[in-house]
């Protein structure tokens, strides 16, 4: 899944730069594709740590080829510059990668509930527990046996005396 979220998008960036593309079409795909597969590949407690790193991810492998590129022209101003070329040039991949993540998160959730909704209980103790609880739910509750009855009135809290 690393290797989806982070090489992807690195592999996308390298190969645009050696295009002479920057951050153009392939390293658009490779992003993408890296975080799409990445939000596939992962666990459900890593499902919106891939939404939320994809940003981070898209714009430092944009930065570091970018600044390897062309490192010796790049210092003071123009470094700063670069940098803000950068983000803006980023952003639009950034929102792609983080909308095709939401996209993949969405569909596993709603795929897993579908899933967890039609499987039948695989364990027969289960399946009696859950026939027990669903009886139990529309029955009134029994009276526990060899239990005392009730009072019909209530008997005064002693405590309230005080004297």
């Amino acid at each position: 899944m690393l290797l989806a979220a982070v090489g992807l998008p690195s592999a996308g960036a390298v190969a645009g730069e050696l295009a002479g593309h920057g951050g153009g079409p392939l390293f658009a795909a490779g992003s993408v594709l890296g975080t799409g597969t990445a939000a596939a590949l992962c666990g459900r407690a890593g499902r919106w740590w891939v939404v939320i790193a994809a940003p981070p991810v898209v714009l430092a492998a944009r930065a570091a080829t970018a600044y390897l590129a062309d490192r010796d022209g790049l210092r003071g101003k123009a470094l700063a510059s670069a940098a803000v070329r950068w983000v803006v040039g980023a952003f639009p991949v950034m929102a792609a990668a983080v909308a095709v993540a939401l996209l993949v998160v969405l569909v596993r959730v709603l795929l897993d509930r579908r899933a967890r909704r039609d499987r039948p209980a695989a364990d027969p103790r289960r399946a009696a527990r859950t026939a027990r609880t669903a009886t139990r739910d529309t029955e009134a509750p029994a009276p526990p046996t060899g239990a005392r009855p009730t009072p019909a009135t209530p008997t005064p809290d002693r405590r309230s005396h005080r004297g």
